[in-house]
């Protein structure tokens, strides 16, 4: 019987916090490769809508997802020019860049605060998502990059 502390450390991970206008997101730091100031992109003919197009960040061909289209969020004025942050994930050899607004801080989080997405949560919002978490006065929604990058292209036909 020592004075041996619980671990609080087990449930707690890490997030960054993002934000497009007031809707705050995180995301898992383990799943991002760089934070940069977004780069001139090369459209791309023919991609869904919430595909911005190309950038080569050193050496390497990256795909700019629209993270405010993907969403829903109609005040998008910020990415003209070039505005905003991307924030760069591998995912199976595939490099994305997705963008944001601004960044803030690298924040822990405890599993056990983790709160499903409340009814009032856009829907498009639910598929994308791993709940949301209170950081003060602000709802924090927790982004699963993974999952949005599974929503950019339909589901293949199956052969029959």
């Amino acid at each position: 019987m020592g004075n041996a502390k619980p671990n609080i450390v087990a449930d707690t991970f890490k997030i960054l916090i993002l934000n497009i206008g007031n809707h705050y997101f995180g995301a898992p730091i383990e799943n991002i490769q760089d934070v940069i100031q977004r780069n001139p992109t090369t459209p791309v003919p023919l991609t869904p809508p919430n595909i911005i197009g190309l950038l080569n960040l050193r050496g390497h061909i990256v795909t700019e997802i629209d993270v405010a289209y993907t969403l829903g969020v109609h005040n998008r004025d910020w990415l003209a020019g070039n505005n905003g942050y991307s924030i760069v994930i591998n995912r199976g050899g595939e490099m994305y860049s997705l963008v944001f607004e601004g960044i803030g801080d690298v924040v822990d989080v405890m599993e056990s605060s983790i709160e499903k997405l409340p009814d009032t949560i856009n829907r498009k919002w639910f598929s994308i998502s791993r709940g949301v978490c209170r950081m003060g006065d602000k709802l924090v929604v927790l982004l699963d990059f993974n999952l949005m990058i599974d929503h950019l292209t339909p589901e293949p036909a199956n052969m029959v």
